[in-house]
């Protein structure tokens, strides 16, 4: 297994955005199931909200990640 460095470690997880980040991927892949499931025309309005949703969520979550890595360490 590759060992990867702390700050590149740091680096994927505001990318990412953290743990809300992985919830609004997880919404985002849902989403797209269901518009494999039930077709875009019955999902169209909730399809907007719940992608309108994750992408807030996610930069919530890259803000919060960014505001952490800029902290000084504790201890």
């Amino acid at each position: 297994m590759i060992e990867l460095s702390p700050k590149l470690k740091r680096a994927a997880r505001v990318i990412v955005g953290g743990t809300w980040g992985l919830v609004a991927w997880s919404l985002s892949g849902l989403s797209a199931v269901a518009v494999v499931l039930w077709g875009i025309k019955a999902v169209a309005i909730p399809l907007l909200m719940v992608k309108t949703a994750s992408w807030g969520i996610g930069g919530l979550g890259v803000l919060r990640e960014s505001k952490v890595r800029n902290k000084p360490p504790t201890g």
